[in-house]
Formats: structure tokens, sequence, C-alpha cells
């Protein structure tokens, strides 16, 4: 079969098995998450349906999601409202990645994992899902609140220290030790980019889109900021960094612009279409058989990441002498344990 039609037909059982369990469980009063992840686990490859054998196709689209969900985040909060994150976003993000990578790895360590197993198994844990908390907020309408903002933050921070963190495991893989000139490069390499990038885009990036606005068409300022957004994307992950990394930077440097609000509403139905996409897609990949085979290290990996995100969250806030309530509700938001199925019966399956 031709493969552009046959990506027509994934593409119709994704989109109509999408609408159809989200509806349900917008009238049964659920999260559009849930009837997204069930929807994945019925058309893919490993559901009852199997309507999705292919899952490159749905990857594709969930990378493009990403991007879209994140860059929208970025356009919502200008480099001087994220400058206020500062210091209590960076010590919260420290001290929460810190447990989550003691908890991660002595948990892998007590079910007999190696060291390079342990090591990956805590480097995932400790990294919160941006995907999905950003989701619930803006389905919730929280994106606004300071509360938000915070959140945006930590996460930001946590790819940054994610990014560290995945170049140190990979070279002490492949060397067999620590390497501090790599850790080192990698650092100089966020500092300069995020300094060019950020430059570059405070100064060049208004003067381009006021020049555009001239000639008062939509669809070539939503072009030009797609563009922005998806070529800030490809260069971070070309540098080694995370895609999405790029995107938020991208929504940053425009929402400094008179444009952010416009092109915020021209973008908001196809991120969301692609925002479905990639919630499908992490229940495609979800194996359920696997339950009965790896049901105890699901159980207390998740119950280990859920404890642990809100209690290490919890306790940083304290140290900035917020109210207890404030402090749990942000933990309880970075409590997430979203890859922790697919990790344990995905990757542990294979290894």
């Amino acid at each position: 079969m031709n493969i552009g039609i046959e990506l027509l037909g994934d593409l119709a059982y994704l989109l109509i098995t999408c609408a159809a369990v989200g509806a349900l469980a917008y009238i049964l009063r659920q999260p559009l998450i849930l009837g997204f992840l069930v929807a994945g686990m019925l058309i893919g490859p490993f559901g009852p349906l199997g309507l999705i054998k292919n899952t490159d196709m749905l990857n594709n689209f969930s990378d493009i999601a990403i991007v879209l969900l994140l860059f929208g985040v970025g356009l919502a909060f200008p480099l001087s409202h994220l400058k206020g994150v500062g210091k209590i976003g960076i010590t919260i993000a420290v001290i929460e990645v810190l447990a989550m990578l003691g908890i991660g790895f002595a948990i892998g360590a007590a079910f007999g994992w190696n060291f390079y197993d342990s090591m990956f198994l805590a480097a995932a844990l400790s990294i919160g899902s941006t995907a999905i908390i950003i989701k619930v907020l803006e389905d919730t309408g929280k994106m606004e609140t300071t509360s938000a903002l915070l959140l945006t933050g930590i996460l930001v921070i946590e790819d940054i220290i994610a990014i560290v963190m995945l170049s140190t495991i990979h070279s002490t893989v492949i060397t067999g030790s620590v390497e501090l000139p790599v850790i080192m490069w990698t650092l100089a390499k966020i500092g300069m980019f995020f300094g060019v990038t950020l430059t570059l885009g405070i100064f060049i990036v208004p003067k381009i889109f006021n020049l555009i606005s001239r000639l008062e068409r939509y669809e070539i300022t939503i072009t030009f900021a797609l563009g922005l957004a998806f070529g800030l994307s490809f260069l971070t992950y070309s540098l080694g960094f995370s895609a999405a990394t790029g995107a938020f930077l991208a929504g940053v440097i425009i929402a400094g612009s008179k444009f952010s609000e416009d092109i915020s509403l021209l973008i908001t139905p196809t991120k969301e279409i692609f925002t479905a996409i990639f919630f499908v897609t992490i229940g495609a990949l979800m194996d359920l058989t696997q339950i009965d085979t790896f049901w105890i290290p699901v159980v207390i990996i998740t119950a280990a990441v859920i404890i642990g995100k809100i209690f290490s969250v919890y306790f940083g806030m304290r140290l900035f002498t917020t109210s207890r309530q404030y402090a749990f509700g942000i933990g309880l938001s970075m409590a997430q344990a979203g890859r922790i199925f697919i990790y344990c019966t995905k990757d542990r399956k294979g290894s």
C-alpha cells in the first residue's frame, strides 16, 4: 500500500477514536488526557483493536506536538516574567532531582539491576513530564497563574539538568568513568546557546515581526513564528539538547512582541490536535499484557515517585516560607508517573 494512503488511514483511525473516547471522558467529567491515553491503548499495536501497527508515524507526530505545546507555553511567559522564578525554581528543581536520583537508584539496586540500568531509571524518574503537567494546567485554565509560572520554570530547569545528566551517563557508559570535561563542555554549550539565542531573539526578532506586520497577512506572521519554533527545536536537538527547550525559547522570545496573543490564538487548533496525538502515542506504547510480569516494579516505583516528588518539592517550597497548603499543592502538581509503566514494561523487557 502507498505510504501516504496508509498514513491517511492511520490518522483516520487515530482521530476518530481519539474524538470518541475523549468525548466520553468529557461526559464522564474525566480528564481529556485519560481519554486520549485509553484511545491509544485501544488502537495501538498492543490493544484489542490493533488498528495502528506502525508506531513510527505516531512518534513523528508526537515530536511535532511537543514543539507546538512548549512553543505555546513560551508565548504565555515573557522573559521578564520568568526572571521571577529564578532562585526558587532552581532550588526546588535541584532538590527534587537529587532526591529522585537517590530514590530511583536505590530502587534499581534493590531489584538487582546493574549500575547503568539503575542510573537510567534514576534519571527517568528525576525529571517531570512537561507535556502532561502543561496539558493539565491548560485544561483546568490555570496557565496564567503564579503557580503555573513556577511549575513551568521548574520544568525548564529540570530539562537543563536532564541534558547534563544524560550526557554524563552516556559518556560514562562509553568510557566506563565520569569525565569532567564532558560535563563542563555540556554546561558551556547550554550557557552559550541560551545567551546567544536570547540576545539575538530580543534584539532582532521583534524588528522582523514589525517588518512582517506591514504586510498585514496573518499567514506570513504565523509561518515565520512556526518556522522559528521548529528551527530552534531542531538546533537544540542537533546540539544534544531537548527539542522542547528550543520550542519554549522561541515562544519566550516572541512573547516579548505585540504579536504573541495573535500567534497563540492562530496555533491553538493545530496544537490541540497534535497534543491529542501525543497522548494517544503514549497510550499506544503501553503493553498492558506485561502487567502480570512487572506489576511489582510498577507499583513500587509509582508509589516512590509520587511520594518522593511530593515531599521533595514540598521541602523545597517550605525553604522559601510559603504556606504548607501552597507548598503541598505544588508538590502534587509535580508528582506524575507517566513514563514509569513504559519504562518497566518496554525497556526492562529488552534488557
